[in-house]
């Protein structure tokens, strides 16, 4: 399933771990629960543009690389404290060359940031991965842990 949205507001924490909601503008992957019903996206542009990758919000479809952009940018407001492009949208940021100014955050170790670099790629064919791989540069052992992730370690011990 795709999400179209993700963003620090339809994430949640809960017992089980990570939560998403509102899948309102998701879709299904090709060829995955074929019936599910689908926005007239010609009509509905309801994206939240700082989250969005330059794509979608140009009118393409839905698609994979899509999330792993949004997920990118909820991860660095996570590890930075601050969105990576301050809150502005992607067409704005990409516009004013903000990707090339990126910086790791402090004790970020060295392969997350490689992961969230190339997550947060403006032009798609550059951002490669899936969320799932995005992910697993975060599991990779660190010297530390994160604040937020001794809280989510605290949901599973």
């Amino acid at each position: 399933m795709l999400h179209g949205d993700l963003k620090p507001s339809n994430i949640m924490f809960a017992e089980g771990g990570l939560r998403l909601f509102d899948f309102g503008l998701g879709r299904p992957m090709e060829g995955l629960l074929p019936g599910l019903p689908r926005l007239c996206r010609s009509r509905i542009a309801a994206w939240t543009p700082c989250y969005a990758a330059p794509e979608i919000l140009e009118g393409a479809p839905l698609s994979a690389t899509a999330d792993v952009f949004g997920l990118a940018c909820v991860l660095v407001e996570l590890a930075n404290g601050q969105h990576p492009f301050s809150r502005l949208g992607s067409l704005q940021a990409r516009e004013q060359q903000l990707e090339k100014r990126l910086q790791r955050p402090t004790d970020m170790p060295r392969h997350c940031w490689h992961a969230l670099r190339t997550a947060l790629a403006f032009d798609e064919p550059d951002r490669r991965g899936s969320c799932a791989e995005l992910l697993d540069a975060f599991r990779r052992p660190a010297s530390r842990l994160w604040p937020w992730q001794k809280a989510s370690n605290a949901f599973t011990s």
